[in-house]
Order: C-alpha cells, then sequence, then structure tokens
C-alpha cells in the first residue's frame, strides 16, 4: 500500500482526461451544450482532430523586410478600363442662366476696376500732362500767332485737351487753309496747319487781298505774277468765282503765267469766262463745260499769231487779228 492510502480506497483511480470529464458531464446532464474551452479541448482530444479556427481580416499586415508597411487592399471594386463612363447631367436652365449672370457681373467689375485705373493714372496722378505744343506748317503765319490763338494750358490733362476748340480757334487766323490737332503722347498738344495758297488776287475796299482756290479772299502780302479777278464781290459762294477759279485750274502752268486778268460775265445765267493774257491778248472761254478740252486746244492755237483766241467752241476755234 502507499503511504497516506487507506485499504478501504482500493486500488488507485486512473485521472479522466478533459474529453472524458466533458462527455461524463454530458451524459449526467442530459445534454448540457459545452462552453468553447470544452469544443476546443474535444476537438483536440479527438484523433487527428485539429480546431479549425477562423481567419481574421482585421489583423494589420505585417511590414516588409524593409520596414514598410505593405498597403492594405482597397474594398473597392474599380471599373474595367473599357467600361463606358456614365454621361454626365446637363446643367438646368437656371444652372446656366446664374453661370451666365455671374460672368456678366465679374466682366462689370474688372472693366469698372480698369476704368477707375486709367482715370487715376490719365488724370489724377500728374504723369500725362501737357507740357508743350508743337506746330508745324506754319511758313507765312507767324508761330506766334498759332500758339496764342490755341490757347493750350500747360499742366491739364493730355486727355482733357479739347483739340476741336483748338483747330476752331486756329482756323480762324488769316491764311490758315485748315488746321489738325492731335495728342503726342504722352506730354504735347500737335497742330498741324496748311497754309491758303494763293492763286488769284481780287480788289477789295482795303486794297488787293488774296484769292485760295476755294475763293476765300484773306488779309495777306499779295505774291507778284497773280491773275487779277476783275469782276464784282469775290468770295466761295459766287458762281462768278467759281467760274474762274475752275478755268485757271484746268490751263497748264506754262499758259497759266501768260495770264494777266480773268472777268467773267453773266449772259443768259451761265458765266462767259475771259481771260486777259500778256502781250494785250485775249481768250474768249465761254462757258466753263469742256474746260479740259478747251485748255488742250488753246496749246496750239496760242502758237499762231493774233490777238483773240477763241476757244468758247472747241470743235471751232479761231483766232483773230
Amino acid at each position: 500500500m502507499s503511504p497516506g492510502r487507506t485499504p478501504s480506497e482500493g486500488p488507485a483511480r486512473r485521472r479522466e482526461t478533459v474529453g472524458e470529464a466533458v462527455a461524463r458531464r454530458g451524459a449526467a446532464g442530459g445534454g448540457a451544450r459545452p462552453t468553447g474551452r470544452a469544443r476546443a479541448a474535444s476537438a483536440a482530444a479527438e484523433p487527428g482532430g485539429r480546431e479549425q479556427r477562423p481567419r481574421r481580416t482585421d489583423r494589420p499586415a505585417r511590414p516588409a523586410a524593409d520596414g514598410t508597411r505593405p498597403r492594405a487592399r482597397s474594398t473597392r471594386t474599380r471599373p474595367a478600363p473599357d467600361a463606358p463612363r456614365a454621361p454626365r447631367p446637363e446643367p438646368s436652365p437656371v444652372h446656366r442662366r446664374r453661370r451666365r449672370v455671374a460672368l456678366v457681373v465679374a466682366l462689370l467689375v474688372l472693366l469698372a476696376g480698369l476704368a477707375v485705373g486709367v482715370r487715376v493714372l490719365v488724370y489724377d496722378l500728374g504723369l500725362l500732362d501737357v507740357e508743350g505744343v508743337e506746330v508745324t506748317g506754319a511758313v507765312a503765319v507767324p508761330q506766334d500767332e498759332v500758339l496764342a490763338a490755341a490757347a493750350v494750358v500747360v499742366g491739364q490733362p493730355l486727355a482733357g485737351v479739347d483739340t476741336a476748340g483748338i483747330a476752331e480757334r486756329v482756323a480762324q487766323l488769316p491764311g490758315i487753309g485748315s488746321v489738325e490737332v492731335g495728342r503726342s503722347w504722352p506730354h504735347t498738344v500737335t497742330v498741324a496747319i496748311t497754309e491758303r495758297t494763293a492763286v488769284a488776287v481780287a480788289r477789295t475796299p482795303q486794297g488787293p487781298r488774296p484769292v485760295d482756290a476755294a475763293g476765300v479772299v484773306y488779309p495777306a502780302p499779295v505774291a507778284p505774277g497773280l491773275p487779277q479777278l476783275t469782276f464784282g464781290a469775290v468770295g466761295p459762294d459766287d458762281p462768278s468765282t467759281r467760274a474762274a477759279l475752275d478755268v485757271l485750274a484746268a490751263l497748264p502752268e506754262d499758259v497759266r503765267a501768260q495770264v494777266l486778268t480773268v472777268d467773267v460775265s453773266v449772259g443768259g445765267g451761265v458765266p462767259q469766262v475771259t481771260l486777259g493774257l500778256t502781250d494785250d491778248r485775249q481768250v474768249r472761254w465761254g462757258p466753263v463745260e469742256e474746260s479740259a478740252r478747251k485748255a488742250g486746244v488753246l496749246v496750239p492755237l496760242l502758237t499762231q499769231p493774233g490777238r483773240v483766241y477763241d476757244v468758247a467752241s472747241p470743235e471751232l476755234p479761231t483766232v483773230r487779228s
């Protein structure tokens, strides 16, 4: 006998295993459901049995050998490369209208900002003020008179210069045919003058005055060698003046240099022009019509001796002594 064991205990009992204990308890308790630990032990007690545990998918991935952690697999399904994309929805009319309004408002704000900037630059900062006046084309008319008539204020903004007013004042000067006033940025007002060119001389109460091609009589020194208009009042609106100047314009230069006087008489409402030439000769021109043809006939006709050359009918020119 083993020490500490009484004879009544009999032979030593073998210790039961966990699986046998579970089986015994199940038989005694009417098939009570084993716990999770008992199930695991029972599965392990079966020959070749091994608990199959589900694999955890939420466990973080182990880092790679180089210390970097692999990227987690995305659970989203990506469309195939060749899969057609869904069409984008068309914006509603209200959305399009709002977008247009917003664009217009933004454009107006931009233009307003630019206008304010230009205003400050041109008018307020003084960077583009008038510093001088440049006059061109003034030969017979003194330049000082042009500057005085222009009356340009130095120091005012160049953009605010009244160019039309300057041109109107300068055009009032005698001998000025036309005026063009402009701006030469950043600081100069330009005044380009075309002076009147005298083509004839008119008799006036103030004495002889030059007459330009438009029939304007203006106060200026009379150049020698100009033909004299011997009829009544001369002016740009006078029919006789227009007829005389048209004939002078049709003459070749060498013939015009021989003209001393131009007389116009009105017979039957049609002006009749007569030219007085050097060497006491006379040309009966007649009406202004066909002036170019008459001038072509007169040139060879003047090579013939005579005192009166009649080209009123260019088809039948005549020469009389």
